[in-house]
């Protein structure tokens, strides 16, 4: 049997434009500047992790963030994708460790491996509760992500543990429900990763084939479900063009079979995994 867990590590509160861009035809660059001026905010979203329990083990995808997105110094102060167009709110007690140890799970020692969507900040922030699980990412994703570029849009590689070593994947193989390729987790292959770029390079996704439904673990491949019905992309990409067809790739494959949308930062996915509301 295969259960899947959310599990809320606190909230981010960004720009409206950040969620949706107001044009599809508007350049990346163009949308960053759209962000910069929108003098408006969204409600708090949540950081959403999702559990997966399969007779495998316990994988998780992503971390969520850390409390110490609060102290001074801890985020660059130069940067203003961190000082003027998001802020991340974690308790503590909210981050994915403590949250795991509730549940009766030990994050040192209980979880098969960790699967990062994407190395943003307020997906690897929980990274040092997994001092010996395997981490699992892309590796054009990775690079981006220790990039100078990197630095500038959202990621904080400086914060990375003194240990972390992950265990890097291409997509060069196993084409997939409309996916150029795929990549297997556990042995059964029910969960699997596929390419899904666009909000940033080298974005992936999770699949799993449960016993009655698929589930896609969408990371921020969109901010929420309806915005994949809708084919807009966010504001964050810097290629809206192949944002757009990862949007209608999603799409098309939870029209295929019933497939319930998990993306990380939607206030309704819990909802949606609570009462096993598909796509279709």
């Amino acid at each position: 049997m295969i259960k899947i867990t959310a599990i809320e590590t606190g909230k981010a509160i960004c720009k409206t434009l950040q969620e949706t861009a107001q044009n599809n035809n508007r350049s990346g660059i163009g949308r960053k500047i759209d962000i910069f001026r929108d003098p408006h905010f969204v409600d708090p979203l949540p950081i959403l992790v999702y559990l997966i329990e399969h007779p495998e083990g316990n994988f998780l995808v992503d971390t969520g963030d850390t409390w110490r997105n609060s102290i001074h110094g801890y985020l660059p102060r130069w940067n203003p994708f961190f000082t003027k167009m998001v802020s991340i709110r974690v308790a503590p007690a909210e981050e994915i460790g403590f949250q795991l140890n509730k549940m009766g799970i030990d994050p040192a020692k209980d979880i098969e491996a960790v699967i990062l969507t994407h190395f943003h900040h307020d997906h690897t922030g929980g990274l040092d509760h997994f001092p010996r699980t395997r981490i699992i990412g892309s590796r054009e994703n990775y690079a981006e992500y220790l990039s100078v570029k990197g630095k500038i849009g959202g990621y904080l590689p400086q914060r990375r543990p003194i240990w972390f070593k992950p265990e890097l994947i291409d997509f060069t193989a196993n084409p997939t429900g409309g996916f150029s390729a795929s990549h297997p987790i556990t042995k059964d292959g029910r969960i699997f990763l596929v390419p899904t770029q666009g909000h940033c390079t080298g974005h992936l996704s999770v699949v799993v084939r449960g016993d009655d439904f698929t589930y896609f673990l969408a990371g921020d491949a969109s901010y929420n479900e309806e915005n994949i019905r809708n084919e807009k992309t966010d504001g964050v990409t810097f290629k809206p063009d192949v944002a757009l067809a990862t949007l209608k790739n999603i799409k098309s494959f939870a029209t295929n079979e019933p497939t319930i949308v998990l993306p990380c930062h939607d206030r309704n996915s819990m909802t949606r995994l609570a009462n096993k509301q598909t796509f279709a």
